[in-house]
């Protein structure tokens, strides 16, 4: 089924993993579109060369940039983020602020002073706590009424309930709808950044991670996670969370299908305890080399945490007709994409 997309559409973050797949399937489905980029020059290599696109050069923390092509948009496309801490040590406390809090603060009323009627927020599922409960010593799924979590101890998940605030606020007082999707850990074409995803695909695929923790956490495919961001933008409700989490997958079991996918070795299985002390060690290595790390202790730790964490993606797929595609799917078209950027090299010929 065709989706209905807004007919002149805003999107920050666009040549993001999520964002260029929102300006894909926003052209592709007849739509117009603006994108705030940083680099034009990288914007035209990653996004599809069309006629309804137009690429403004600014920064989602500098609104001058971009404020004056928020006028005549049917809709805004808030997926701009700052998630460094993930996948690089020592994060920036400051522009993790500015950017995931401070810079929405300023869009939202600038959207609507400009007539948009409608801004997609993009949250995280890392926002929600961990219900009590659960059946047979599973644990129990979180959804859009789960208590939310506690930001101690990690500044992303601080900074993205710090936005929900900002938006809960908003919407108290204004007539803007501001639907909000939660994705979590998104996977797929398209990660040019890499973020975490693209860069433990990449070290699978390239023999450089030679063993993974026995844990697991939600992949979704960001484009199931940019249909849904349009579908909300046109049947959303305001201030209502979609939680868009895809299914629950072991890291083995993912890497595995990265291997048969790339043709590459699977990396081994190895406790918790042993990947810490292996992250450190390629932290320390990859300082050395001044170089980010392949993995770090901060990102094993989040892995950790998601380990034991459910989703239910149940209001996404009632209320906005989500679906999500298979895993092996999303791998197969991620290997492809990074082989046409001439990041892996192409598969062997058979026969």
């Amino acid at each position: 089924m065709a989706i209905p997309v807004p007919p002149r559409s805003f999107v920050t973050g666009a040549t993001g993993l999520l964002g260029s797949q929102l300006v894909t399937q926003l052209l592709a489905g007849g739509g117009a579109v603006t994108a705030l980029v940083r680099d034009p020059d990288r914007a035209r290599r990653l996004l599809p060369d069309h006629p309804g696109l137009t690429l403004v050069a600014g920064d989602i923390c500098e609104l001058s940039s971009y404020r004056p092509h928020l006028r005549g948009m049917d809709a805004v496309f808030h997926t701009a983020a700052y998630f460094r801490e993930y996948f690089q040590p020592g994060p920036d406390l400051q522009r993790l602020r500015r950017t995931n809090v401070t810079a929405l603060a300023e869009l939202l009323p600038a959207s609507a002073d400009a007539g948009v009627p409608v801004v997609v927020h993009t949250s995280s599922t890392t926002v929600l706590g961990r219900p009590r409960g659960g059946a047979n010593g599973e644990p129990a799924p979180a959804d859009e009424d789960s208590p939310l979590a506690e930001g101690r101890g990690n500044a992303y998940r601080a900074s993205k309930l710090a936005a929900e605030r900002v938006v809960a606020d908003w919407v108290a007082r204004t007539d803007q709808r501001v639907p909000i999707i939660l994705p979590a850990w998104m996977w797929g074409p398209g990660d040019a950044g890499p973020t975490s995803a693209g860069r433990l695909f990449l070290a699978v695929a390239r023999g450089e991670l030679k063993a993974v923790p026995n844990a697991g956490n939600h992949l979704v495919d960001a484009r199931d996670v940019a249909t849904a961001c349009i579908r909300a933008a046109a049947d959303g409700r305001s201030g209502r969370r979609y939680v868009v989490a895809g299914r629950w997958h072991s890291l083995p079991h993912v890497c595995a299908g990265i291997a048969s996918v790339t043709g590459c070795p699977a990396p081994r299985t190895i406790p918790v305890a042993a990947a810490l002390a292996f992250a450190t060690a390629l932290e320390l290595e990859a300082k050395l080399r001044r170089r980010p790390p392949v993995a770090t202790r901060t990102g094993v730790k989040v892995l950790v945490e998601g380990h034991r964490a459910r989703y239910s993606s149940a209001r996404a797929e009632q209320e906005l007709g989500v679906r999500f595609r298979p895993l092996l799917d999303t791998l197969t078209d991620e290997a492809a994409w990074y082989r046409a950027q001439g990041q892996l090299p192409q598969p062997a010929p058979t026969g």
